[in-house]
């Protein structure tokens, strides 16, 4: 779409430039997935800080803004001179409605046209290696991939745009959602959903604002995940489980996770939206961790544990408690919490 079509969806954004783009916007971009003549969402200092390395690649991929009007009118003169150089600079007195706003007609185009009625084998558009073995009452979308010895049980639905790589096996009841990417040797087990939408919602005049999410999710090879666990797709660029991960039962794993090699999830565990596990990082049973965290690789963290939101912890730490802490801090603190109540009950 043209920059000016984007202007008529959310009329408080001002175009800084005062100028027309003449080329097409065909995508928003996420710092991790720069896209061509797209745009990013600028919010504040700390993730300018984060966007400012990879200018020069945003410059060639003609990217554009869209950031906070307060924030950039207040910028410092040398990032302002760095953010001017961009394609183009949109401003939104309210970013975050904003991004909501503008998730939706991209989600369109996106979707525009998705079949999710006819089976792909009848449209003739799926790529099914003859190996292959598909089971009775299996829904196979359009454009899906499917590799060699691939093993697929009744009642599962594969939608559109999905790649299922070799020797993956998929049990009963199994929903896989449009752009996701499946490595090798993955295993399934029944009732898993793969990139439905992830929690996002921008409340705004007694409404929860859905914010559209279209990033899709790739899974590395020698994946298990146990049954009825689900993994989000991301807002803009894909959630990410990487190699040799193992996915416990009940699970929930928000959109734009990036899970390195060999994590492990005990059951009802959870990683919130755009957290990070480093290689071999292990939760217990019914950990959680926040919003925007970062887990050092081989990093262990206690059943029931609860990570703070943006929280940074280094490799190979060892977490138990709420707010979770270092381990033999935690349970030193218990320990002296229990002696002082069994004093006082003496007393």
């Amino acid at each position: 779409m043209k920059l000016s079509e984007l202007l008529k969806f959310d009329p408080s954004l001002k175009n800084a430039k005062n100028s027309e783009w003449p080329e097409e916007i065909l995508a928003i971009s996420a710092l991790d997935a720069l896209l061509p003549n797209s745009f990013i969402f600028i919010k504040n200092g700390k993730f300018l800080e984060k966007f400012l390395p990879h200018m020069e690649k945003a410059l060639y991929l003609k990217l554009g803004i869209v950031i906070d009007e307060k924030f950039y009118s207040m910028m410092s003169a040398d990032y302002k001179v760095k953010v001017d150089s961009l394609a183009w600079i949109i401003t939104s007195p309210n970013i975050a409605l904003s991004l909501t706003t503008l998730s939706k007609p991209f989600y369109d185009l996106k979707m525009k046209g998705m079949n999710t009625q006819v089976d792909g084998r009848q449209m003739g558009t799926t790529e099914i290696d003859p190996s292959a073995r598909i089971s009775q009452n299996v829904f196979i979308g359009e454009h899906v991939k499917i590799g060699a010895n691939v093993e697929i049980l009744s009642g599962s639905t594969i939608l559109p745009h999905v790649t299922i790589g070799d020797n993956t096996k998929i049990y009963p009841n199994v929903t896989i959602y449009p752009f996701t990417t499946i490595g090798k040797n993955c295993r399934f087990h029944s009732g898993v959903v793969i990139g439905s939408d992830g929690f996002g919602y921008t409340f705004h005049q007694g409404q929860h604002c859905k914010i559209w999410h279209m990033g899709g999710v790739i899974i590395h090879d020698g994946v298990e995940i146990g049954s009825n666990s689900s993994v989000d797709m991301g807002t803009f660029s894909p959630t990410v489980i990487g190699p040799g991960c193992i996915i416990d039962n009940l699970v929930q794993i928000a959109h734009n996770v990036k899970l390195g090699r060999g994590c492990v999830m005990c059951g009802q565990s959870g990683i919130a939206g755009s957290a990070v596990l480093e290689d071999f990082v292990v939760l217990g049973g019914r950990a959680a961790i926040g919003p925007d965290s970062h887990i050092g690789m081989g990093t262990q963290v206690a059943g029931g544990a609860k990570v703070n939101e943006s929280a940074v912890w280094p490799a190979g730490s060892k977490l138990g408690g709420h707010p979770a802490r270092d381990l033999k801090e935690w349970m030193k603190g218990f320990a002296y919490v229990r002696k002082m109540s069994l004093k006082h009950n003496k007393e």
